[in-house]
């Protein structure tokens, strides 16, 4: 009989503390919402007494492994929340909620070379870069949001600037290439197997957080990254033109004369328009923690959330915009879009 009583109150602290199959949320998540998330997740923790394991990646790699290596995860957090539609609706998740902003920076550090000019002239912050002794990187495009972004800012920059030699950033170091559209639209074709050239002075790295390691040790000038890496990290960094920062949604048609063709040759190959920056967070049908991982999201969405998000850099829109069928725990801190993708 005591074995059976003691069996029983396991069973319910089990429950009480959300332990599930292994008491542990997972979350797959770009790598520029890491600190955020990890600080939501020890908030959650202390409530509700869950581990939350966040891993942080490239957000095409975070979906890649559910889709493509067949892992579990209960949340997967993306830095564009297109990717959502695109890859996991409908096969992996029924709703997706588009939740904060950003906008594209350079960032840099006393040591970069040439930064006191970079600070009395903004504007000349591409002829720096193609400078034969700067060392600049951007994160894989066929990885990472802010690669691709890095990409289509420079294709941005040739438009804005009416300067075509901009575009040798990436094909006098890359072999990416520059395609013309007949209705004015500039493709910027990234192959699968993205190559940089012998003798440059670009550096790639699968992930944009994978960058500032190498900054603040002097191994690299300037790195494209996103405001709140900036800010997260406490480095210096230049403000980008609206036009080109895709951090301004009234610049959303100009934003759009940019597209990426990421993963270019293969069967993944996807066409990615330039647009406003807004991070997507779903969880998916199959989660091994599904009530905990909606439970998370409460948090996450509501006004600590909301506040530690802020704090980074990364403001939330207005109102949160969901698609799909959202839980109903959820609809008060969304406005409701439809399907969207």
């Amino acid at each position: 009989m005591a074995a059976i009583v003691l069996v029983a109150a396991v069973a319910l602290l089990s429950l009480r503390m959300g332990a599930g199959s292994g008491g542990e949320l997972v979350v797959f998540t770009a790598g520029s919402l890491r600190i955020p998330l990890e600080k939501v997740a020890e908030e959650y923790k202390r409530l509700h007494g869950t581990d939350v394991i966040i891993e942080a990646s490239g957000s095409v790699e975070a979906i890649r492994k559910v889709t493509d290596l067949g892992r579990k995860a209960d949340i997967i957090a993306v830095a564009d929340y297109r990717l959502i539609p695109r890859f996991l609706v409908p096969r992996y998740a029924s709703w997706y909620i588009a939740f904060a902003s950003n906008e594209l920076v350079l960032v840099y550090t006393n040591h970069s070379k040439y930064h006191e000019l970079l600070e009395k002239h903004p504007e000349e912050w591409y002829e720096i870069l193609s400078r034969s002794d700067v060392k600049w990187g951007f994160s894989d495009p066929n990885k990472d949001p802010c690669g691709y972004r890095a990409v289509g800012a420079i294709g941005l920059a040739s438009l804005y600037y009416h300067n075509a030699s901009i575009l040798g950033l990436l094909t006098n170091n890359t072999n990416i290439e520059v395609r013309r559209m007949e209705n004015g639209t500039l493709e910027l074709v990234v192959p699968a197997d993205l190559e940089v050239r012998s003798g440059s002075n670009l550096v790639v790295r699968p992930k944009s957080v994978d960058l500032i390691a190498l900054l603040e040790a002097g191994e690299l000038d300037y790195a494209f990254e996103y405001r709140s890496v900036a800010v997260q990290h406490h480095l210096h960094y230049l403000r980008l033109p609206r036009a080109i920062n895709l951090g301004d949604p009234r610049e959303s048609s100009f934003y759009s004369r940019v597209v990426v063709r990421i993963l270019s040759g293969t069967d993944k190959e996807t066409a990615v328009a330039m647009a406003p920056i807004v991070y997507g967070i779903t969880v998916l049908d199959d989660a091994p923690h599904h009530e905990e991982a909606v439970r998370f999201l409460r948090l996450l969405l509501g006004p600590y959330g909301r506040k530690v998000f802020e704090e980074a850099g990364q403001p939330f829109l207005e109102k949160p915009l969901a698609y799909g069928r959202v839980p109903e725990e959820l609809r008060s801190l969304v406005s409701l879009q439809g399907q969207e993708g």
